[in-house]
């Protein structure tokens, strides 16, 4: 619900098009994007871990939170975050597009992509990632798997998909099974404005877009899994999310090649979390008809923009 406290200044009333995000003479920020449900005692560890980072910009998207995260980032007094807030939880994936939205209105040339429940210290990593932008690639991205065999049955069943998407897209000699769907990873200004920001939603098409407008693709660290940090989630929500990746991939897949992009094979459907990202919520976002809640962590001071 809008209230009187909340004001919009005449800045902030921009409509979304590819067009507004045309950079301008001098930007170079980099942004880091950090969608975060329920991630008290987390999420500020997190950009904690990464201040120190040549970051001009810290985007929490904070969805669907029950607990004291909101509370716990108002606190933090770093000038450099502006919290997006949503009432609602809008499912994997939908956050990082609509952070990323407000990233490029802020004339971000580069976004480095973090969970909001990585608490590892990969600081040398994330600082590679940004690097690699510098070097001209466009998706910079981690090996999460450095060994051949993945530790659980899960895993190996996202890996295969992984490499099957990979292997389509002919990236499988430089990228293995690293995807965007998995550990932190940096996209550049270039690539994001050849894709549909609602196709961020859904990870690994941005592999898709990168092949198809020839945008450098490349493995810039190597990192396990288990020096994230990521929470340890048990089943069945582990099962589900993998379904989620599997059903993820296959859509690219499918994509790819022009197909019906749904999300099916051999006759089984891997809907996962699918119907849970807010795709109504996106499309609102992104079309200007839902103005974006924005607090300010150093002032405290909530307001709305329509990007």
């Amino acid at each position: 619900m809008v209230t009187d406290n909340f004001r919009l200044s005449p800045t902030e009333r921009i409509s979304y098009s590819k067009e507004s995000f045309a950079r301008r003479d001098g930007e170079s920020l980099f942004a880091a994007v950090i969608p975060a449900c329920n991630e008290a005692g987390r999420l500020v560890r997190v950009i904690k871990n990464l201040w120190a980072l040549p970051l001009d910009l810290f985007i929490p998207v904070l969805n669907g939170c029950r607990d004291a995260t909101l509370a716990e980032v108002l606190n933090f007094t770093g000038s450099r975050a502006k919290i997006i807030y949503f009432p609602e939880a809008l499912g994997p994936d939908v956050p990082r597009a609509i952070g990323t939205l407000y990233a490029l209105d802020q004339g971000a040339r580069g976004l480095l992509y973090v969970d909001g429940d990585m608490v590892g210290n990969f600081n040398r990593e994330a600082a590679l990632l940004l690097e690699a932008l510098e070097r001209n690639v466009d998706l910079a991205l981690c090996n999460c798997y450095p060994e051949v065999k993945p530790r659980h049955p899960l895993a190996g069943a996202v890996l295969y998909y992984r490499g099957l998407l990979n292997q389509e897209l002919g990236l499988w000699s430089d990228i293995g099974y690293a995807t965007p769907s998995h550990g932190p990873h940096a996209i550049s200004r270039r690539l994001l404005l050849q894709i549909p920001l609602a196709d961020l939603a859904v990870p690994p098409l941005t592999l898709v877009h990168a092949t198809r407008t020839g945008c450098n693709v490349s493995v810039a660290v190597t990192l396990d899994h288990i020096y994230l940090g990521s929470r340890q989630r048990l089943d069945p929500h582990a099962e589900t999310m993998a379904v989620t990746l599997i059903g993820d991939c296959i859509q690219a897949i499918k994509t790819a090649r022009g197909e019906t992009p749904d999300r099916s094979t051999a006759g089984c459907n891997y809907l996962g979390y699918d119907h849970a990202r807010r795709r109504d919520i996106l499309v609102r976002v992104l079309s200007g008809q839902r103005p974006l809640m924005i607090m300010s962590s150093f002032h405290n001071v909530p307001s709305l923009a329509t990007i």
